[in-house]
């Protein structure tokens, strides 16, 4: 049995049985059959040399950087995202990680209570309506709906979908996730996320919705034939809002005067939510932070950073912000002295200073990660390799 690091659901029930991978998703099949392709190798300036003087150069960058930033995270442990938050703190960098402009900011407003949550494990024991909002699990979390919400049966949900689920996707486009929305389901085809929002809180009110009027009235009914639903939002929700999160606030808040709704977020990256909450319970913030002025901002975002060129060195882990980031700032980023800490070769580390290789998390390493909704997972590694990010940042702590 393996606890599967492909995405942000860890999924416990992984098998290898006579070289087969059992009860994975694409995602995860793919991460456990074919983890020793495309390994990266430890270089400097492009140039293969030893682990050892690989070592010797980041550390001397580290050491010498007078504006350093530590960006990535989400795939490493909470072990080392510790680690990597007290290097910040003592280099006084910045650090920051891919939730900024992922789902960084519903993490927050669950951590500082705004927003009410539950674990996967309630959702498929309890929930009657789930609500998939701007986002599309059959190929993002391609378990989530077999193994927590949709299909499962539970405690109380001894019948699954066919009678005790109800369903409902809310998306710009028919996605794969809306296709399923058949018996027991509702596909709403959004055209603005702040006038869906504003039509369930008319609704929750009593009152007619100026906008689909057909379809949030009888969502809001069967909530109400249940004491547990769930939204579970993801980046088409995020971005739809436009930055009025406190829309969104008032009517999670009014449809609970009215049924219990939570809210999970929808994220990808297997252990985000680690990052968030390590860094929250560091300095109350959960992204983007600056150590020297003790505060976060959206200038503090890496790719802000790059922007106004306000870094001498990166420290990038687990993570290609050449793959995902525009042109420009890969551009800013190769003007730099930047050391990429990846298990395998990306975009990044061809124009890194120093590339070092570590270890896959949950495969080759073990440690905790936290699943995004919050539950703390051991991982328990099939193999376990000497470097990894915990033994190579622990080095980088030494110097600073």
């Amino acid at each position: 049995m393996v606890t599967c690091t492909g995405c942000a659901l860890l999924c416990e029930d992984v098998e290898i049985k006579d070289g087969k991978v059992l009860h994975a998703c694409r995602k995860g099949s793919t991460l456990l059959t074919h983890h020793n392709e495309a390994r990266a190798k430890p270089k400097v300036d492009g140039k293969e040399v030893s682990f050892e003087e690989a070592m010797k150069e980041a550390k001397k960058i580290v050491s010498e950087a007078e504006n350093l930033a530590i960006y990535g995270l989400d795939t490493t442990t909470l072990e080392a995202q510790k680690l990597a938050v007290e290097i910040a703190e003592k280099k006084e960098a910045y650090i920051d990680d891919n939730s900024t402009f992922c789902l960084g900011d519903f993490v927050e407003l669950i951590l500082r209570g705004k927003l009410p949550t539950t674990t996967l494990d309630e959702v498929r024991d309890y929930a009657y309506v789930i609500f998939y909002w701007g986002t599309d699990p059959f190929h993002s979390l391609s378990r989530h709906m077999s193994k927590f919400t949709y299909y499962p049966r539970g405690k109380k949900r001894q019948r699954g979908y066919e009678e005790d689920r109800f369903l409902v996707v809310a998306d710009i486009r028919k996605t794969h996730t809306a296709k399923l929305a058949k018996k027991n389901a509702k596909f709403i085809k959004v055209n603005d996320d702040l006038e869906l929002v504003q039509a369930f809180i008319d609704a929750a009110e009593g009152k007619a919705p100026k906008v689909y009027q057909k379809d949030v009235p009888r969502i809001v009914k069967e909530m109400e034939k249940s004491d547990f639903n769930v939204i579970i939002g993801g980046l088409g929700l995020r971005y739809g809002l436009k930055g009025n999160y406190e829309k969104f606030i008032e009517m999670m808040e009014k449809l609970n005067e009215r049924t219990k709704v939570y809210f999970i977020p929808a994220g990808c990256h297997p252990n985000m939510r680690g990052f968030n909450e390590t860094l929250f319970e560091k300095v109350r913030e959960v992204n983007k932070y600056s150590f020297r002025e003790k505060r976060s901002s959206k200038d503090f975002a890496f790719y802000e950073l790059l922007e106004k060129e306000k870094i001498d060195a990166a420290v990038v882990i687990g993570t290609d912000p050449v793959a995902s980031l525009p042109f420009e700032y890969s551009k800013k980023l190769a003007k730099i002295k930047t050391i990429v800490i990846d298990p395998r070769e990306n975009f990044t580390g061809k124009i890194a200073s120093v590339v070092i290789p570590s270890a896959i998390s949950g495969i080759e390493t073990g440690g905790k990660m936290k699943r995004i909704d919050g539950v703390e997972v051991e991982l328990e590694p099939l193999e376990q390799r000497e470097i990894n990010d915990v033994t190579i940042l622990n080095e980088f702590l030494e110097v600073v």
